[in-house]
């Protein structure tokens, strides 16, 4: 099975990155969820290469 790969929309690049987000409770600092996961669609990407920015869902796929 192939893998996913990802590139930039912009470039070509697949020099890329996701966010992963977590949130804690202010008052405590404990641990509550992790808000945005590298997987979802919504999660923030970058492009090293070519400085574009946007989300996971906007990057290429070789598997489209």
């Amino acid at each position: 099975m192939e893998n996913e790969t990802l590139t930039c929309p912009e470039c070509g690049s697949e020099n890329v990155t996701l966010a992963h987000v977590q949130k804690f409770i202010a008052n405590t600092g404990e641990h509550y969820c992790h808000a945005t996961k590298t997987q979802d669609p919504d999660s923030e990407a970058d492009c090293l290469d070519c400085g574009w920015n946007g989300r996971r869902d906007g990057l290429k796929s070789n598997k489209d």
